[in-house]
């Protein structure tokens, strides 16, 4: 089966409809790059199946219509086909009957593409199989795109394997593999999702088969309960028939009892009262004392920790006196230092030789005057002496003969031209006049960086100084906060400290008492005290002598508008009932609602009142100790919470002195470090001055020199000019007399213009030496002067910080004079308050003995009102209790009928016939409540566990059993199904396997003929390696070109790689040859030897193979090989176009011609 034609139409840049007929032979693509000549390919190998858009060129398959041009709009269809030749009938057996077959692939954007076989649509894979069954498809190695064969150079051994399929024709074969083995996969999966189906089916089965048994046990147990609770039921009416009778009978009881009862008690507490009569004075003495006591022992503490603090702020005083002093003698030290060298600059300053103006002008323009007089007078030396030196000549020509005269002006030529040499070698000698101005400019340059490095020192020393000043008075803001948090922190500690020695009792019980765990919110201290009183000294442990045990007995609610005082407190819970029934209330509502407290109740107010049930009151003036010990314990509990946040607050104001100290000490280091920079840069600085002085004294002394060279070297010139004059116009004359008189003259006029030039030298020299001594002074004087400014500036800030330091001196003088008097002040105050202490502790011993006495008297009292009170208490509670019970009484009797009327549906009465219904009469007989009890609980608990009941189970156990029969009858369906997909993939990897091998042995073959043939000599072969299973392992290829040794593709060089995987290529075909190969532009890596090479090995494809060749290429080269020519073309930009040349017709018509 062969490709014939190929047709395209809006893909890609091929927006008209092309038709490329492709004819047996090969046919040449050509064109510029860009035109478009690789869409033909891409075109192929559509049409062929390709699914992804990237592999040809496309970011999404939309991108492969059309998509409009300058001139043209986009499309939306882009349709290729191939015309296939079938007249060998291979196609499938459906599309078997045409000799023709028409393969179209159209695309239509935004909705896919569609496959139609001879205007049948298809489907894409059926494509795929058609052109892999043809040893070809979208992604055969037949269809060779620009760089595959770089990647098939550089691709790995497995990748190199899909050449020996395609070889094989394996590659339809392993499709229908893969086809198999999804299904298998899919069998596979479906078996084992039936298993696990029948699985769950089976464990659902068992469930049923499990909760139907359960359903049974369920019905036989609730009908034996209904029975038991029916019998109950009528135990329970009896009962509460009979004890409705009894607790009636004990209600009388109790009526006589609480009578008698609460005349006994309100004897007890007469005489409780007046025991107690006498003991509230004692107690308010022994109260106040106690406060005293307390007060005079935080003022002990508190002036105790005020003394240390004051030691301590006096040391700290005298430390920062004694840095004040060295800070005094360090300023002091560099006032001096200011002072002194002020004082030398100024003296410098006035050292320096007054500068006067008219004084230097008139010396000047002395100097000009006398520099231009010496000028004329050179001139006029000049003008002389060249006169004379024209008479001689005239004079000696006249009088010499010609020869004497020319050999004499001959010689003097010669002199003047040997002045002339050497006036120029000196020139040449002189220094070099852009060194010696770079030089200068260099100095000049150094000079003014040295100053600027001068400048920048003293302002970092201005800066480092006033971050000095900064950072000094930054020390001294954050030591007052600090101090004053220092204070605050002692303070606290203090009053804690004495708090704690005040609450640690000194005697009293084992345990801790509950006024130790009691807190309460602020305010309500007065009024816990003032419910508890002396009871908050007794602790919760029973070893000890008071001690709360706790109650769980019923409370009252107490009076509408009273407040629980347990809801402002946390207390044990042993004192849980107590609080419960103590009110906090305000205190003019005290009075009316302390007429409606119940026995044991009482109110409170905040401010401390107390009205008790039965009747007693106490007011806010009565002294409570308690009360104290709770503001005192809530204080500590105040002052605890405080010295958390005060030692933070202590700590942040430490670690900013700290901080602060290290910037001020580390201001002076950067001061210290700026000033030690400041003597280096002048000294610097002087330097630069005298290196420029020196490079501009050099670079003057040079422009002399050089122009008096200069002006020399002209002279002579002028000179040697005038002989070579006088050798042209010499003649003989002129008496011998003359001649000497004019000699004598000229010589004398030479001498007197030595001495002019020497002169004009010289005030040259003296009008420069004036310029530079004056530009020198001004520079000296203003240098300085700022010098002078400088040091003010200094020894004034330096005075200024010495007088800021004196002024701190004498503050910190008065501080530590106020400090050092302020413990010695303060020890006759803590002397005088010890002794207060003592005597307010013995005051306060006198004062407890004669209260514990009389208290001891009340306790006795209290106990036996107490005792009273709790039986009369007891016999209320008592009398309530009966009347609560007979309530109950009534209330079980009226349940017991009206659940057996709502759970029975009958009187009670009848319920013992429905126990009869469940129960055997010999049961009845001998069952008693508890063991009715008992077995009706075993009963329930046994349904209980039964849990869910499904009453359906039966029912739907049988559905479940008919399921699970259908479910195993597919099982062994599948099971059956996959055993034959395993056998068909089995034989498929089979054949494929034999069929690779023997492809692998005709390809190695071809593959080493065609390289001793493409090489001329050498060797070459094919390895499988990496798996013992040629269906996995890799294609390795091994070469030898001549001259080299045997190695691997990638130790060859590029045209050899090329070549190389040419020929395998190549060699597939041979093995099994593809209808169509496209080689897009695998000439181009060649030289022209291996193009030539490439093309015999083309032509002998074409004489060994029924293969379609299409080459696209822009080797001249190729070009003349190929049998036709289409030629791509692009005249309008973005649109492609095919022109065509067939060559051997064009021979044909050029030889009939």
């Amino acid at each position: 089966m062969h490709i014939s034609e190929l047709r395209i139409a809006g893909f890609k840049s091929f927006v008209e409809p092309q038709e490329v007929p492709i004819h047996p032979g090969l046919t040449g693509i050509v064109g510029p790059n860009g035109c478009g000549k690789s869409n033909l390919l891409e075109a192929l190998r559509w049409a062929m199946g390709a699914s992804s858009a990237k592999a040809m060129r496309g970011g999404e398959m939309d991108d492969l219509i059309f998509s409009g041009s300058q001139s043209r709009p986009a499309r939306e269809l882009a349709e290729v086909t191939l015309v296939l030749d079938n007249s060998d009938r291979t196609a499938p057996p459906e599309f078997n009957a045409s000799d023709t077959l028409e393969v179209v692939r159209r695309l239509k954007r935004g909705a896919g593409s569609t496959y139609k076989l001879n205007g049948r649509t298809v489907r894409g894979k059926d494509i795929q199989l058609i052109f892999a069954d043809a040893s070809t498809g979208a992604n055969s190695p037949s269809l060779v795109r620009q760089g595959q064969i770089s990647e098939l150079i550089g691709s790995k051994p497995q990748n190199r394997r899909r050449i020996l399929e395609e070889a094989a024709g394996i590659a339809g074969l392993n499709t229908r593999r893969h086809e198999a083995e999804l299904k298998l996969r899919a069998a596979e999966t479906n078996l084992e999702r039936l298993s696990e189906v029948s699985a769950e089916v089976e464990r659902q089965l068992e469930s049923l088969k499990r909760q139907a048994r359960k359903a049974r046990k369920y019905k036989e147990l609730s009908d034996k309960i209904a029975a038991l609770e029916a019998f109950l039921a009528h135990l329970r009416w009896q009962a509460a028939t009979e004890a409705k009778i009894l607790a009636e009978e004990e209600l009388i009881r109790c009526r006589d009892a609480v009578e008698t009862l609460t005349r006994a008690s309100a004897i007890a507490e007469t005489r409780r009262i007046e025991a107690g009569d006498g003991i509230q004075p004692l107690r308010n003495v022994e109260a106040a004392i106690s406060g005293k006591l307390g007060q005079a022992k935080i003022d002990l503490a508190r002036l105790e920790t005020e003394r240390k603090t004051a030691a301590e702020l006096l040391a700290r005083h005298e430390s920062e006196a004694r840095r004040i002093m060295s800070d005094i003698e360090r300023e002091q030290s560099q006032k001096e230092e200011a002072e002194n060298a002020l004082a030398e600059a100024r003296e410098t300053l006035a050292a320096l030789p007054t500068e006067d103006p008219e004084a230097n002008e008139e010396l000047e323009a002395d100097a000009k005057q006398k520099l231009e007089q010496a000028r004329t007078e050179l001139e006029a030396a000049q003008t002389r002496a060249d006169e004379l030196g024209g008479k001689l000549a005239e004079l000696r020509a006249a009088r010499q003969a010609a020869e004497a005269n020319a050999n004499q002006q001959r010689r003097r030529k010669q002199s003047l031209e040997s002045d002339a040499a050497r006036l120029r070698q000196q020139l040449g000698d002189m220094p070099d006049t852009a060194a010696l101005a770079e030089r200068l400019a260099t100095a000049e340059k150094a000079e003014e960086a040295a100053e600027i490095a001068l400048h920048d020192a003293e302002r970092a020393v201005d800066a480092a100084d006033e971050a000095l000043v900064e950072a000094r008075a930054s020390e001294t803001a954050a030591q007052g906060p600090r101090n004053q948090a220092d204070q605050a922190v002692r303070t606290l500690e203090s009053e804690i400290a004495g708090l704690k020695r005040l609450l640690q009792p000194s005697s009293g019980p084992k345990a801790p008492p509950v006024i130790d765990r009691i807190r309460s919110d602020d305010g309500y201290e007065k009024a816990v005290a003032a419910a508890l009183g002396d009871d908050l000294q007794a602790s919760t442990r029973s070893d000890s002598p008071l001690y709360w045990g706790g109650s769980s007995i019923e409370t009252p609610d107490l009076p509408e508008g009273a407040e629980p005082l347990s809801t402002h407190v946390e207390a044990p819970v042993e004192l849980a009932v107590r609080l419960s029934q103590c009110g906090v209330v305000p205190a003019e509502m005290g009075p009316r609602l302390a007429a409606h407290l119940k026995p044991g109740q009482r109110l409170v107010s905040v401010e401390g009142h107390l009205w008790r049930w039965d009747g007693f009151t106490r007011t806010p003036d009565a002294p409570v100790s308690a009360a104290e010990r709770l503001a005192q314990q809530a204080r500590l509990d105040a002052a605890e919470a405080e010295i958390g946040p005060a030692r933070n607050r202590l700590e942040s104001a430490t670690a900013e002195l700290s901080e602060a100290r290290e910037n001020r000490e580390s201001a002076e280091r950067d001061l210290k470090d700026a000033r030690q920079q400041v003597s280096p840069k002048a000294s610097e600085l002087n330097r630069a001055r005298s290196a420029t002085a020196e490079a501009r004294q050099a670079a003057e002394r040079a422009d002399v020199k050089r122009e008096s060279a200069s002006e020399a070297l002209a002279r002579v010139e002028s000179d040697l000019r005038g002989v070579e004059d006088a050798l042209e116009s010499v003649s003989i004359g002129g008496a011998p007399e003359d001649l000497a008189e004019l000699e004598a003259e000229l010589a004398e006029a030479r001498e007197a213009l030595a001495r002019a030039r020497s002169d004009e030298t010289e005030y040259r020299g003296q009008l420069a030496d004036i310029t530079r001594n004056r530009e020198q002074a001004i520079a000296r004087r203003e240098g300085l002067a700022r010098d002078v400014e400088r040091w003010e500036r200094r020894f004034a800030a330096s005075e200024q910080r010495l007088e800021d330091l004196l002024a701190r001196r004498r503050e910190a003088a008065g501080e530590a004079v106020a400090a050092r008097a302020k413990p010695e002040d303060m020890q006759a105050d803590i002397d005088a308050l010890a002794k207060r202490v003592e005597t307010l502790e013995e005051e306060r011993r006198v004062a407890a003995d004669a209260l514990a006495e009389k208290e001891a008297s009340l306790r006795e009292s209290e106990t036996e009102a107490r005792e009273a009170s709790n039986a009369a208490v007891e016999a209320r509670e008592a009398l309530a209790g009966a009347k609560v019970r007979v309530e109950n009484a009534e209330a079980r009797l009226t349940d017991a009928v009206e659940a057996a009327r709502n759970q029975f549906q009958r009187a009670p009465a009848g319920l013992i016939t429905l126990a009869r219904a469940g129960l055997e009469d010999e049961e009845i007989e001998s069952l008693d409540p508890s063991e009715a009890e008992r077995q009706l609980d075993f009963l329930r608990r046994d349904r209980d566990q039964l849990g869910g009941v499904n009453m359906e189970a039966e029912a739907e156990a049988e559905e479940l059993a008919e399921r699970l029969g259908t479910q195993a009858t597919e099982k062994d369906d599948l099971i059956k199904a996959i055993a034959r997909l395993r056998e068909g993939v089995m034989a498929l990897n089979d054949e494929g396997r034999a069929r690779l091998l023997e492809a692998f042995e005709r390809v190695n073959e071809h593959f080493k003929a065609l390289f001793t043939t493409l090489f001329r000599g050498g060797e070459a072969e094919l390895r499988l390696i990496d798996d013992e299973d040629p269906l996995n392992a890799g294609l390795e290829i091994m070469a030898q070109p001549p001259g080299k040794r045997l190695g691997t593709l990638s130790l060859m060089s590029g045209g050899e790689q090329a070549l190389t995987a040419t020929a395998l290529i190549f060699a597939v075909f041979l093995s099994r040859p593809a209808p169509i190969c496209v080689l897009d532009e695998v000439d181009a890596p060649l030289d022209d030897a291996n193009v030539d090479r490439y093309c015999r090995l083309l032509d002998e494809m074409r004489r060994r193979t029924n293969t379609r060749f299409i080459v696209i290429t822009h080797n001249p080269v190729t070009m003349s090989r190929m049998d036709r020519l289409f030629g791509v073309t692009m005249r309008e930009k973005g649109v492609s176009k095919l022109v065509s040349v067939d060559l051997d017709a064009a021979e044909e018509l050029v030889a009939a011609e």
